[in-house]
């Protein structure tokens, strides 16, 4: 039995919580947050603690908090005999200074509270400081998803920065989409049939052969046209910067 402690509150640690209870082999001994309010969701509850509060006993503890909040989360942790991870993408070990076992478990999704996510699938990326305590990360990885792979830092950062362009700013796009139809009067739910094909196609097509469009196929009447439409200048300037990365892709 993998004794845990989670540090946190946020999405990626509510999605964390609910997949440790789920888990046989993993007693998820205690929840540490700023505030109890916070773990109102967290179902079922488990005991709870504040920062500078008593902490259990564990074999792993888990910081699941913002990238900045991590040293000093770390840092109530100095004294414990454990492995101590945070989930970041982006942060070093070196975030962890002060503790004598540090590792990375950092999950590679995008996390909401209002959706239901299945751990079993999430890709989850590992590290630790030192080659004895990878067996007991792997092992804790191992019983919540059926993908988990040893990264580095710098393989962690692309992979990172990769998630970025794939989540953040496709999610982007879609807004700046929905705002085009919300300016003129048009239902954005005529979007959504779109927006299925374009991820479901991934599934069976690469990125590189999905691609379509004006840019994609050289036809500037359309894209001047499309320019002419948008008088916000940031629009014009990304819709004319994709543009050309696209026309690059392919010339």
């Amino acid at each position: 039995m993998i004794r845990v402690v989670l540090l946190g509150s946020g999405n990626v640690a509510y999605h964390l919580h609910r997949a440790l209870h789920r888990s046989k082999g993993i007693e998820l001994k205690q929840v540490i947050a700023r505030r109890k309010e916070a773990l109102s969701d967290f179902v079922p509850p488990v005991p709870f603690g504040i920062p500078g509060g008593p902490v259990a006993e564990a074999d792993i503890y888990m910081i699941a908090v913002a990238d900045g909040a991590i040293e000093a989360v770390a840092g109530l942790l100095g004294g414990k005999a454990g492995l101590v991870v945070h989930t970041s993408g982006a942060r070093d070990l070196q975030a962890l200074k002060g503790v004598s076992r540090p590792g990375v478990f950092y999950p590679l999704q995008t996390f909401s509270r209002l959706r239901e996510l299945d751990f079993e699938d999430i890709p989850l990326c590992i590290e630790t400081g030192r080659p004895e305590d990878l067996p007991l990360l792997r092992s804790l990885a191992n019983a919540l998803s059926k993908q988990v792979v040893e990264l580095d830092l710098a393989s962690r950062r692309r992979l990172h920065l990769a998630a970025v362009f794939v989540n953040n700013f496709s999610n982007h796009m879609v807004y700046l989409g929905e705002a085009l139809c919300r300016e003129a009067e048009l239902p954005e739910n005529l979007l959504r049939p779109l927006l299925r094909e374009t991820y479901s196609k991934l599934e069976t097509l690469t990125a590189y052969q999905s691609q379509t469009g004006p840019a994609r196929r050289g036809d500037q009447i359309t894209q001047e046209a499309h320019l002419d439409q948008l008088k916000d200048s940031l629009r014009r300037q990304l819709y004319q910067m994709i543009s050309e990365s696209i026309h690059q892709t392919y010339d």
